[in-house]
Order: C-alpha cells, then structure tokens, then sequence
C-alpha cells in the first residue's frame, strides 16, 4: 500500500505516535482515515480525527454527521468544531476559511500533544497546485507548497496522499465500502482550479498516463534542491526573535552572500517564519540593515498606544503583547527586564514619547533616541519597545534603559511575558 510506503520512505516512525487526521467527509480524507484505521492493528499508535465545518454549504451537517458515524463505529476520537456565520468575511472568504480551519486543526493538535496532523491532499491535488502556481505567479518555491513533509503553525504536518490519484481513492472508498459527502462546489467552473480538474488535466493525462507520477517526481526534486538551499541557509546562521515582532541577525553573517542570495534568503526566511510566499519585492516585509544588524519584520500601520494604568502580579497587554510585572523573580518564563524603584509606587505602562529623555545615574539626561542607537534598534521598531512610567517619567524603558538611581529601601520589579 503506497500510504506505508510514504511513512518508510519519509523515515517516520508510528510506534506509539499519536497521528491526528483532518477529515472533511469527503471521498480523499475518508479513504485516508480508513487507510489509516486498517493501518492501525499492525502498528502501534493512537489514531483521531478533526473536522471543521464551515457552515458555507447545506450538506455541510451531512458530513459531520457522516463523520460521527463511522468514528463510533471505528472508536476514533473525533474533535468537531464550526464556522461563527458571524466570524465569515464579505469578501476573501475562501483564505478566511482556510485560516480558520488550520487554526483549529493544529490548535487541536497541540491540545492533544499529536505528532503528526495529517491531511488528504493527493496527486490530482498535487498537479493542480503546480498549474495553478504556474499560471499565476510562475514561482517553484509555490508551485511546490503542498509539501509531504512539512509544518504548520508549529506542528508536522503530513500528506501522505500525494502518490494517490483521485481515482485510485475512489476506487479505494468503492472497494472497502465507505460513505463519502461529495462537495457540490467542485462541480462548477467558477473557480480556476475547477476549470483546470475538468478541461485541462484530462487533456494532459490523455497525453501522458503518467502525469501524476511526474508531478510528484517534480515535488521531490524541488524538495530536496530546497533541502539544499535551506542547508546552505543554516550555515549562514539563525536569526534572533527580537520584541516579537522582528527577526534580527549579525550583517556580517551575510556578508559573503551576493545580492541574490541575500534575496532567497530573507525569501526562504519569510516563508519559514511567518509562512508567506513573496517575490523579490518581499512583498509586505522589510529588511533594514541598522548598526551592524539585518532586521526582518512585517509591515504594518502603528497606531498610538496611550499609558495605562496596570496592576502589579497581573497581566497587562501592548501592541498584542501580554506581560505581567511581579515583584518577585519567577523561574520557568523569559524575563524581559527588571529595575529597582520604590515600593508601592503606581506604574503606567505604554511607548515612550518622542523627543524624550532618560535620567542617568550622574543626574543628567540623555536623549533617548541615542540610547536607542547605542543598543541597534532602528527606528521602526522602537514603539514596540515598552516603557513604564513612574510619576510621570520613564524608569524602565525594554532593551535600552532601566532606572539609574540608588533607593534606600528600594523594591525589585522583573518584567516577564506572560
């Protein structure tokens, strides 16, 4: 069976592995999860299964319920979740839907400490991927997006499918008697990739049976040229997470990169870290080179964060950060900072002010523009850069400055995420 071969090639190691399905009740993901359940009694691993439904058809609960009946009937874990009709956007409602139902997928995957997440994307997927990549944008690294082996928001992601044709699935439901929901959606030629399953690629495979064989030889290849790459990419070096919404690296480091290596590496990073494609523009990402430092980080409009008031020992949120400041050390979580000051004092929280400036330990000021300097942080990124007030003046500003003057009695307060 090409699904055992998949996991022996690919190295992977079921043995006491918990193996999550995305399942649609459609004919792919029911022949997977049965592929997989038959699989089950000669290897040793916890087999469940999720469904999201997007409440985007009338047959939708059909496949719920489809779904229900055969993991009663199999005993296997299944996790369902819906759409909020509420939470479904005007417009872009076939990225918004992706999104949503990966979120739940790898969300339950983490839930349930799963190895794998595994969907039932196959060669006929496969094919269609790389014309319809073609046709748009003519990038390999997209064409080649539906991976075997990859990750998702942190979690491995499986698709051992992709050796199968469309056919061969149903042929397989047919065999072994499994119910399937077909997707009435799939029938129409509004969308590209439909014109392209019903007109062209049955025009190609009358040229060459094989079609599906070399698409998938075509993914491996590209695959291990991007292993390549990705190699080369470590040895440059990793980059450094900074204020949680950047990515930094040493210049040096690239220096004996040529202008368009330096392009596919910061193009290779977008996609591993934040997992978007972009061309040589980077799209809606920038890369600065500050102080002896390449900065990578995604574009986007700063609105103003006015002070608040916060609590100590309580969690507080900035620009979609959440910390707390405690007035003792805590073990187990990442201090961002700490800073003497007076007990009992009220803080407020926010970004620091333009044009201000810092108390030194001498009793002059300092701009605090310099200090930003003096520690490589460029100008884009210093009003993610949280500062706490105390009577009115910065006393803790994150990664340049802490409160320079001795307090008799004074309190210790560390700044944690939370």
């Amino acid at each position: 069976m090409k699904v055992v071969d998949f996991f022996r090639k690919n190295g992977i190691d079921l043995e006491s592995k918990t193996l999550l399905v995305a399942a649609s009740g459609g004919p792919d993901s029911m022949a997977l999860l049965d592929m997989l359940k038959n699989l089950q009694a000669k290897k040793n691993f916890q087999l469940m299964a999720a469904h999201f439904n997007h409440q985007l058809r009338e047959d939708s609960e059909e496949e719920s319920e489809l779904l229900k009946k055969y993991c009663d009937e199999k005993n296997v874990p299944l996790f369902i979740a819906k759409w909020p009709k509420e939470e479904q956007p005007q417009v872009g409602i076939e990225a918004a839907a992706r999104h949503a139902r990966y979120a739940f997928l790898t969300q339950i995957a983490k839930e349930n400490k799963a190895d794998y997440l595994l969907t039932a994307h196959h060669g006929d997927d496969l094919l269609e991927n790389i014309l319809l990549k073609f046709i748009r944008s003519g990038n390999p690294e997209e064409m080649n997006s539906l991976q075997r082996v990859g990750e998702m928001h942190g979690v491995k992601l499986l698709r051992p499918l992709l050796g199968y044709s469309k056919d061969e699935l149903l042929q397989y439901n047919q065999a072994h008697r499994i119910d399937f929901i077909t997707d009435s959606t799939n029938q129409a030629d509004e969308t590209m990739r439909n014109r392209l399953r019903h007109h062209v690629v049955p025009l190609l495979k009358k040229e060459n049976p094989a079609l599906i064989k070399n698409a998938l030889f075509f993914s491996q290849k590209m695959d291990e040229l991007i292993d390549y790459v990705d190699e080369k990419n470590i040895a440059v070096g990793q980059l450094e997470r900074f204020l949680n919404v950047a990515y930094r690296i040493k210049s040096e480091k690239l220096k004996r990169l040529t202008t368009k290596e330096r392009t596919f590496f910061w193009q290779r990073m977008i996609w591993q870290k934040y997992h978007r494609r972009v061309n040589e523009n980077l799209g809606n990402f920038a890369v600065i080179e500050y102080q002896n430092y390449f900065y990578l980080y995604k574009k986007q409009n700063i609105s103003e964060v006015k002070k608040q008031v916060i609590s100590l020992n309580q969690p507080f949120v900035f620009k979609n950060r959440k910390m707390v400041l405690y007035t003792e050390r805590k073990a187990g979580i990442k201090l961002i900072g700490d800073f003497w000051f007076k007990p009992n004092t009220a803080f407020s929280v926010g970004e620091l002010t333009a044009g201000s400036k810092l108390l030194l330990q001498n009793g002059h000021h300092v701009k605090a523009k310099k200090k930003f300097a003096e520690n490589a942080i460029p100008l884009a990124l210093r009003p993610f850069c949280l500062a706490i007030y105390a009577e009115n003046e910065p006393i803790f500003v994150e990664k340049i400055y802490q409160n320079q003057n001795w307090i008799k009695n004074g309190k210790h307060y560390f700044l944690y995420n939370s």
